[in-house]
């Protein structure tokens, strides 16, 4: 469940310690902007979802578990998606969400973000978020002017190839 960080009371983080429930198939795709692309292709296959714009995605999960979750931790740690760098936060335009649902989330522990401010200041944040509502403005227009072509279907969301050409 996510809930804007502005209407909460306040949070704290244990950790993730053993915890790897986001990695075990709760989260299959994960939006990109432009500047995500060379730091994700080396790892994801990066494809488009037509939602009300066309987003360019990678695919954390297919068959259950994130390809590099080994022994219960993250293979690529220091090359993992942003998404999973910023997790249990999420920018939406110009909110900052956070997941309720993650077992990290308790009432003891490193205090986390209750505003956008805070959340600029804290360890969760990432520079790509820094403007992100410009950057993702540019992502679309980008991918208006890309060819589609289907690609598969998981979990009912078609998901297309398209060329990486700037």
């Amino acid at each position: 469940m996510r809930e804007n960080i502005e209407k909460l009371p306040p949070l704290y983080f244990k950790g993730c310690g053993d915890c790897a429930k986001c990695c075990e198939g709760k989260f299959f795709l994960a939006p990109l902007i432009l500047e995500d692309f060379d730091k994700v292709k080396p790892y994801f296959e990066i494809r488009a979802v037509k939602l009300d714009e066309i987003i360019p995605v990678i695919i954390l999960v297919e068959d259950e578990v994130c390809k590099y979750l080994e022994n219960g931790k993250c293979s690529i740690y220091e090359n993992r998606p942003p998404a999973c760098k910023i997790y249990p936060f999420s920018p939406y335009f110009d909110d900052i969400f956070i997941d309720l649902s993650c077992d990290g989330i308790t009432d003891v522990g490193e205090k986390l973000p209750s505003t956008k401010n805070q959340f600029f200041k804290s360890n969760f944040f990432e520079e790509r978020i820094d403007n992100f509502k410009e950057k993702r403005e540019k992502t679309i227009e980008f991918m208006k002017k890309q060819t589609l072509i289907f690609d598969k279907e998981i979990k009912g969301i078609k998901l297309y190839k398209f060329d990486l050409i700037f």
